[in-house]
């Protein structure tokens, strides 16, 4: 029905998932950690988003990172962070990292 890219999640879908609340997505799209679709004021999230915010959430609260840290990480695009991941987020992270450059050009 929805391949991994179609983004089509609403934010407070997967706020309630994630187990965050909107506030929290809108603070990681400021630091370009996710880039929703924006129509209007509302946001929408792929599958691909939502497994990167998974890990996310998963180094910064079982790993401990804080989310400065994880930020610089992603910006050098160091392989620390992908260490212990699995393969299929490391392809969606890597994959992230082309959309996220496609999107700004």
């Amino acid at each position: 029905m929805f391949d991994e890219y179609d983004k089509s999640y609403p934010i407070e879908l997967v706020a309630d998932f994630l187990g965050v609340n909107s506030r929290t997505l809108y603070y990681y799209e400021r630091f370009s950690l996710v880039c929703p679709l924006r129509r209007g004021r509302k946001r929408y999230y792929s599958k691909a988003d939502i497994r990167w915010l998974e890990y996310v959430r998963e180094l910064m609260y079982d790993q401990g990172m804080n989310l400065r840290s994880i930020i610089i990480l992603i910006r050098r695009r160091d392989n620390i962070i992908l260490e212990e991941c699995p393969e299929d987020v490391v392809d969606c992270f890597k994959n992230y990292l082309m959309q996220i450059n496609k999107e700004r050009e």
